[in-house]
């Protein structure tokens, strides 16, 4: 696993250079309502709530299924606090800054959001939440990983992130999602 990794590692090193802001810019100024209903499903808060309702309705009756349920709260909660914490850390200014002020310098440890361009934590969320969910439901997986790479493809076209930021939100997602499903006891 590790080779792919820095595999990944490369790729977004490859795009920062070579095509982050040229893509940044073919995007910009377009409407796509499409996408724009499509990014949502990067929200963390559903997922929340049907893992930990899961655990909670279940963990009584069917303790197989609290634990899936369980594992999805802990896979979308693990990924979202390694990415604030990288989006802190890092502090990449978002591509508007980079169309309004030609800024792309990172500014490390800074709060404000429009410095939180990397990683994308929408992106995150949906590889944390859709790779859990191919793991649950694995006649599903293609689907769920579809609407994950959807969910990563919004985000640049809306012009919210860069290629390598959602690349690296993949990368955490579903490197949370896999980790916690063998440290979880689930994978068989």
């Amino acid at each position: 696993m590790a080779y792919k990794i820095v595999a990944v590692l490369l790729i977004v090193i490859a795009s920062i250079l070579w095509l982050d802001y040229d893509v940044a810019l073919f995007f910009h100024n377009h409407s796509y309502p499409f996408f724009s209903l499509i990014t949502h499903l990067g929200n963390a808060v559903p997922y929340l709530l049907a893992g930990l309702g899961a655990y909670l309705f279940f963990r009584k009756s069917d303790p197989a299924k609290a634990k899936k349920g369980l594992f999805l709260f802990t896979s979308v909660i693990v990924a979202g606090l390694i990415t604030t914490a990288l989006k802190i850390l890092i502090s990449r200014p978002r591509p508007k800054l980079f169309f309004s002020e030609h800024l792309t310098t990172p500014q490390f440890f800074e709060l404000k959001g429009k410095f939180w361009s990397m990683p994308s934590g929408h992106t995150t969320t949906a590889f944390a939440a859709m790779v859990s969910l191919g793991l649950i439901f694995p006649k599903y997986r293609y689907i769920f990983w579809f609407l994950a790479l959807l969910v990563a493809a919004s985000r640049v076209v809306l012009a919210q992130h860069y290629i390598s930021d959602v690349l690296i939100g993949a990368l955490i997602g579903t490197l949370s999602a896999v980790l916690l499903y063998k440290r979880m006891g689930l994978a068989k």
